[in-house]
């Protein structure tokens, strides 16, 4: 069930980075209150990993907050959902797979010619396949 709810909430969220390039704060809201309340009735972590899981997206929020928005505080807040979800390590594997394959990404659209170092792109596909790519893994 907690699969499907992150896998649902990702493919909103890319929905609305893609065409909008910002999230709406109350989806996220609802989808973290839904977690917490299934982990109260179906708990996959202990409590301190899933507080655990949302340092990622407390520390990606704080980095918003010091270069100004040059990171979006919308994917630190989707970050920290995700984390309820996942947990410590999860929530750590989400992150950083998404890291990796945006600077891939961004990297192919510098040498391109595509973007220009100061242009922006959506981080939240890159979560949303980050995830996509852990589920094959726990399918295997």
């Amino acid at each position: 069930m907690q699969k499907f709810m992150v896998l649902g909430l990702l493919g909103l969220c890319t929905w609305e980075d893609v065409k909008r390039k910002e999230l709406t704060l109350i989806y996220i809201l609802l989808f973290g209150i839904c977690g917490v309340c299934l982990h109260l009735f179906y708990p996959k972590c202990s409590i301190y990993s899933m507080l655990w899981g949302m340092l990622p997206g407390a520390a990606m929020m704080i980095v918003s907050w010091i270069t100004h928005g040059k990171a979006g505080i919308g994917d630190g807040i989707l970050l920290v959902v995700t984390g309820v979800y996942l947990g410590g390590m999860g929530n750590l594997k989400l992150f950083f797979t998404g890291l990796v394959l945006a600077a891939f990404w961004s990297l192919w659209l510098l040498v391109s010619g595509k973007k220009k170092r100061k242009d922006r792109i959506a981080f939240v596909p890159f979560l949303l396949l980050s995830y996509l790519m852990m589920i094959i893994r726990w399918q295997i």
